[in-house]
């Protein structure tokens, strides 16, 4: 895939463009679920599969997984330094819960959260330190989610390099390397 190609050529193009072309939500048979609906979580865990790459382009709608692996190509592509990462937290594995991805990335010396999916949070937000950026998106994501910090996961992720469902995605993100905040 070529950003370029998109007219993306920096991170602020990059929100722009995702802002003009992607919606909350997934794709599956030719349907569209989004979180308006009342049975979106359970559509979720049957029918979920991963967007890689152009197939999120072309589906138009996108989750914060699909979308961290969008940004995390972006920046592969212009070789800027960035980290992804998985924050989860759940009552127990067969329950599931709230989770989140997001991508950090290097600019001017400075560590960048560029965020999309949250629609509250959407920007790329600018940090002194990666710690910084990570400490205030736990507390972000435990307010959210109506949890204390101490009950969310952390996780920094590997590349997702095939379709997955909601069950393997968050099997992959788990077996990352687990990080303290």
């Amino acid at each position: 895939m070529k950003f370029k190609d998109l007219g993306i050529t920096t991170p602020q193009d990059l929100l722009i463009y995702l802002q003009k072309n992607v919606k909350y939500g997934f794709t599956h048979g030719g349907k569209v679920f989004t979180e308006e609906e009342p049975t979106f979580m359970e559509n979720f865990n049957k029918f979920y599969k991963i967007k890689l790459g152009k197939n999120l382009i072309k589906s138009g709608y996108g989750v914060c997984w699909d979308l961290t692996e969008f940004e995390r190509l972006f920046f592969e592509e212009y070789g800027i330094e960035h980290e992804c990462y998985f924050f989860l937290s759940f009552k127990n594995r067969q329950e599931g819960g709230p989770t989140h991805t997001f991508t950090l990335f290097k600019q001017n010396e400075k560590w960048c959260w560029f965020e999309f999916s949250w629609a509250y949070c959407r920007g790329i937000w600018e940090y002194e330190t990666k710690e910084e950026a990570l400490e205030n998106i736990l507390e972000r994501f435990a307010k959210n989610c109506g949890k204390s910090k101490e009950n969310i996961e952390a996780y920094k992720i590997d590349k997702v390099r095939k379709p997955l469902n909601a069950y393997e995605i968050v099997n992959h993100f788990m077996a990352g390397e687990k990080i303290s905040i």
